[in-house]
């Protein structure tokens, strides 16, 4: 592909991107305003898009449109909805604050709820079985350090009241070497995840450069 077989909408896709890539790798030289014009950019693009989801998947659909074409029960789900939504907004005043309270204690129950049940049984549970199913699965040793490695993180979380100096003294050695193993797991557990995140950084940027290089050809050599 050159610039000449390139439409318009390529073409001007292709520089608006590569102009951003070049605002955002600016940032090596220090913070300055072409890095803050390329946040801002990204923060506005991505909150506009998200308003507009929120519009056309969620308040017309279920706040607008039942009051005007939809049967008794969908006004009744509508204005169930509608109600703490209005009760939301009020938050916004200080005067008025105190009656968005009750939509705020639904939407942190709501959102406590949603999080226990999915760390149980996304999580916890599943983490049990394969815990427990290890020595099916794989070799005796690799089973050994998945269960070791899962009940000394457990163990590690352990929380309890202080202890004074005595009480801390006598605790088990096994205790001890077990916890003491379960920060080990969680130490390379955060190590092999900083990693991910490093590679995933690297990759991200030899993409961006390659994407550079290829729109800087298609200028200068084109086909």
């Amino acid at each position: 592909m050159n610039i000449a077989t390139m439409s318009l909408a390529d073409l001007s896709g292709a520089l608006l991107g590569f102009t951003l890539t070049i605002f955002v790798l600016s940032f090596i030289i220090g913070d300055n305003f072409l890095f803050r014009l390329a946040t801002h950019i990204f923060v506005g693009t991505a909150a506009g898009y998200t308003t507009i989801v929120t519009l056309y998947n969620i308040i017309l659909p279920h706040l607008i449109f039942p009051f005007l074409d939809g049967n008794r029960g969908e006004i009744f789900l509508a204005v169930s909805f509608l109600v703490p939504s209005v009760l939301l907004l009020m938050k916004i005043s200080p005067r008025l604050s105190p009656l968005g309270n009750p939509a705020v204690a639904i939407l942190v129950g709501i959102g406590a709820a949603v999080a226990i049940g999915g760390a149980t049984f996304g999580t916890i549970f599943p983490q049990t079985v394969a815990s427990m199913s290890v020595f099916e699965n794989q070799t005796f040793i690799n089973a050994l350090v998945i269960l070791v490695g899962t009940l000394s993180t457990l163990l590690y979380f352990q929380f309890s009241t202080r202890k004074n100096e005595t009480q801390n003294q006598s605790a088990s050695l096994l205790t001890r070497a077990l916890r003491w193993s379960g920060k080990t797991f969680i130490a390379i557990t955060f190590g092999a995840l900083f990693a991910g995140v490093y590679i995933a950084a690297i990759t991200a940027l030899i993409e961006r450069f390659m994407y550079l290089w290829q729109f800087i050809k298609i200028l200068i050599f084109p086909a």
